[in-house]
């Protein structure tokens, strides 16, 4: 069994999120689509996306709603929070 992440400082960037074990929540600026995803399989993804800021934002997405590359706000929280 694996520890959790025991990261304390402030979470103000995907890779802070990461550090965390955090999850995203990723939402669609134009149709407020909104889906979730693991801080580490966005980075490893797009290891550009860790000095992204939180709750700001970030164009250059594709949302499947709107079929079209939008910007999107990117919140994180711990596994099980709503």
């Amino acid at each position: 069994m694996s520890s959790r992440p025991s990261y304390r400082g402030p979470i103000n960037t995907v890779e802070h999120a990461f550090i965390a074990g955090m999850v995203l929540n990723i939402r669609c600026q134009r149709c407020r689509r909104s889906r979730s995803e693991w801080a580490y399989l966005l980075c490893l993804r797009r290891p550009k996306a860790k000095a992204v800021p939180l709750h700001q934002p970030v164009p250059g997405f594709y949302c499947q709603g709107c079929k079209r590359s939008v910007s999107v706000v990117i919140s994180a929280r711990r596994e099980g929070e709503l």
